[in-house]
């Protein structure tokens, strides 16, 4: 049977592949029903909740398959493209589900809900645009050597099989990443991405079976995976500017504060969407019908770009790509080694992240803060500030900071949890209080406040590890405006508080640690904590 661990890794990235599948078919007819959008982000959110026990269900395999085989499969209707051969690959999937030993027949599923290409493939039109034949046969090879590293029984260190498994997922999900970029924007001639994904698709299987160190080789395989990420990135950013609200927000607020106004007072949105040549329809609407005006993001989304703004940057979705680079790099480093490949495959080959943060320009620093957050939780100051400033970034992040507040209360005691929170609420405030001085009017008209939210985690955080950053985005997917790039980063989040997946903090010796062993775990608090409180 698969350990936990992967089995909560496996349901993440079937529910990533399953959303990316969902944007590909977006992406294909664009004027298709946004009914299917919606229930593939159930299936996507289901996935990611019933992976949040520390022991989740073994029947959750078997339910991501039929959401993955009828995820693909009314794709393919609505398509009106080859449904026999969807169901020729969903009966494939089965076969090599059945086939792989049964520690890692999660992970079968997770691939096959990764391969998104057969969406293009399979499709109506399969070589429709400007597609090269080179990221075809990419495409085509990464599947079938991720399906013999899932079949390959040569490798009896479970350890080994699950990086090797790992690679071919990783090459799958960047070759996924580049076929989608041909959606959106396409390429006159052979692009430099399209030539990195049949490199990666060489080198990775090469590096799963080559004697150099474990570190050496996560190295390299997270080198190539990020080097695909950036010039797929690159090839969006050039190829597409600015075309929604989102990115346009944060670049006139800080050309408002570096021209000596204050945001809160002069900004006005139709103004900033026509600098950018947008157009006006694109303007955010309350659900009254009346146009939305002020600015309603906390400061640290437009002062984190003002410098770079300053010193003659013109498009800010360069920043955002760093900064989801450095997050990979960050979780990276304090992941155990075997999981490793696992991780950067959960991002690129996540369309929303791709789609949302880069095309779009949502910016993502608030979950880079709440990673850094829960990365370093024990830290007494700098995990509390880094959620605090993910307060004052973006409002997702305000759904976070209960829940994070619930699990330094049960882990550490009341105590800890009060003075966190004391911690969290300046760092919060500082970055904002300049604009509530000189108009607090204006400042708490443009952003909407809430107050409360269910204290699930209160008696059941020992059984729930992820459900601290899994459980806030549930009310956000039954809100009025409920928009796709909330959700990108709910399956990263959840790698970062898995503690099973987590490098142990009394030592940092990653390549001594197995995926199939359970890590430290701290003890429970003293101070203030109930009797009956369990421990993280």
């Amino acid at each position: 049977m698969p350990s936990n661990s992967l089995l909560r890794a496996a349901l993440v990235l079937t529910a990533t592949g399953i959303v990316s599948a969902a944007s590909v078919r977006h992406s294909i007819d664009e004027s298709a029903s946004d009914f299917p959008f919606a229930v593939e982000y159930a299936c996507y959110l289901a996935l990611i909740l019933i992976a949040t026990p520390r022991q989740p269900p073994r029947w959750a395999p078997i339910l991501g398959f039929v959401l993955v085989a009828v995820t693909y499969g009314l794709a393919m209707v609505t398509l009106k493209g080859n449904v026999l051969a969807i169901g020729l690959y969903v009966a494939a999937a089965y076969l090599g589900y059945l086939a792989t030993p049964s520690t890692f027949r999660p992970l079968t599923v997770a691939a096959f809900a990764l391969w998104t290409p057969a969406l293009r493939f399979f499709g109506p039109e399969p070589t429709e645009g400007r597609f090269p034949a080179l990221l075809a046969l990419a495409s085509v090879l990464a599947l079938f050597n991720l399906v013999s590293v899932l079949l390959d029984r040569t490798a009896r260190d479970p350890d080994e099989r699950l990086r090797r498994i790992g690679l071919g997922l990783l090459a799958v999900a960047c070759v996924a990443m580049v076929v989608e970029r041909h959606l959106v924007v396409g390429s006159t001639a052979v692009a430099p991405d399209d030539l990195m994904a049949l490199v990666i698709v060489a080198a990775l299987p090469i590096l799963a079976v080559v004697r150099i160190r474990p570190a050496m080789r996560d190295a390299l395989a997270t080198g190539l995976a990020l080097c695909v990420f950036v010039l797929t990135a690159m090839a969006l950013i050039l190829g597409k500017g600015y075309h929604v609200d989102a990115v346009t927000v944060p670049h006139h607020a800080a050309e408002l504060l570096l021209a000596g106004q204050n945001p809160y007072k002069a900004f006005d949105l139709p103004e900033a969407l026509a600098e950018f040549g947008l157009d006006p329809q694109l303007v955010t609407h309350y659900q009254d019908g009346s146009v939305l005006r002020s600015l309603n993001y906390p400061a640290m989304s437009f002062l984190l770009v003002t410098p770079f703004i300053a010193v003659g940057v013109t498009d800010i979705r360069w920043i955002y790509v760093g900064e989801i680079v450095l997050m990979v790099l960050v979780l990276l480093r304090n992941v155990r080694i075997p999981w490793r490949p696992l991780v950067a495959a959960g991002v690129v080959g996540n369309s929303i992240i791709v789609r949302q943060n880069i095309l779009a320009g949502v910016d993502p620093t608030w979950a880079l803060l709440v990673m850094l957050g829960w990365i370093f939780v024990e830290s007494p100051w700098l995990s509390p500030i880094a959620v605090g400033l993910a307060v004052a970034s973006r409002q997702p992040a305000w759904f976070i900071a209960p829940f994070y507040l619930i699990a330094i209360w049960k882990r550490s005691g009341r105590g800890e949890a009060v003075r966190r929170t004391a911690i969290i609420a300046a760092a919060a405030l500082l970055p904002n209080l300049p604009f509530i001085i000189d108009a607090p009017a204006a400042f708490f008209d443009g952003i909407i406040s809430f107050f409360v939210l269910a204290a699930v985690l209160w008696r059941q955080w020992r059984r729930v590890p992820i459900g601290a950053v899994v459980f806030p985005f549930v009310p956000l997917y039954l809100a009025w405006r409920s928009l796709q790039n909330y959700f990108g980063f709910v399956p990263l989040l959840a790698i970062a508080v898995d503690d099973e997946m987590l490098v142990s903090t009394e030592g940092r010796d990653a390549s001594a640690a197995s995926a199939f062993a359970p890590s430290t775990m701290p003890a429970p608090a003293t101070s203030g904590a109930s009797p009956r409180s369990p421990a993280l």
